[in-house]
């Protein structure tokens, strides 16, 4: 499968397994799983996308740097990034001393205020390193702005980590005496 294929499909499987299962006809199961076969079923079902067979599922999971996906026996979910309501299991964890989130400039009044906020989605997503956080960012701002996350110490204060994927960790609400913002920075050089 050619790389634009599978970033489409990559893309598409999210879109089913994070937000709107129903639109392909599935129901996920209280944890977000689904069997594959019936994904890649419900997927070849829908205009423009009947060329879609299990292993065309497989080649995106086994190739997704940023684990976007979980498989368990024969089922398969998003491992992070819900706007419905399932029940992830994820065990906390004791979070690096520093993380990243990406945003736009428009948010940043707001999160100076209250903070970061999971917003349509479960938790807040932050990165490991600041380049994902670029990325993550660039997604809804050409120019997005990187917030330095002091993780270890919010850590420490009671808020809930866990680690998604190999650069992606969630977390509950981050208040933003524990949010860097890029001029705090540049003012401690």
């Amino acid at each position: 499968m050619r790389k634009g294929a599978r970033t489409k499909l990559s893309r598409f499987m999210s879109y089913i397994l994070r937000h709107h299962p129903e639109k392909v006809g599935l129901t996920l199961d209280e944890e977000g799983f689904v069997p594959i076969e019936e994904l890649a079923k419900a997927i070849a079902s829908t205009p423009g996308w009947e060329w879609v067979e299990r292993h065309h599922l497989m080649q995106v999971v086994s190739g997704d740097p940023k684990g976007r996906f979980q498989v368990v026996g024969d089922k398969i979910r998003a491992a992070y990034g819900h706007s419905i309501g399932v029940s992830l299991k994820y065990k906390p964890v004791k979070p690096p001393e520093i993380l990243y989130h990406g945003t736009s400039r428009r948010a940043i009044q707001a999160i100076r205020k209250e903070g970061l906020k999971p917003q349509k989605r479960r938790y807040v997503h932050l990165s490991a390193d600041k380049e994902t956080a670029f990325e993550v960012g660039s997604r809804h701002d050409e120019k997005p702005v990187i917030l330095t996350i002091k993780a270890r110490e919010a850590y420490k204060a009671g808020i809930f980590f866990t680690k998604a994927a190999p650069k992606i960790f969630l977390s509950d609400p981050i208040p933003p005496e524990f949010i860097i913002f890029p001029e705090e920075e540049e003012d401690a050089d």
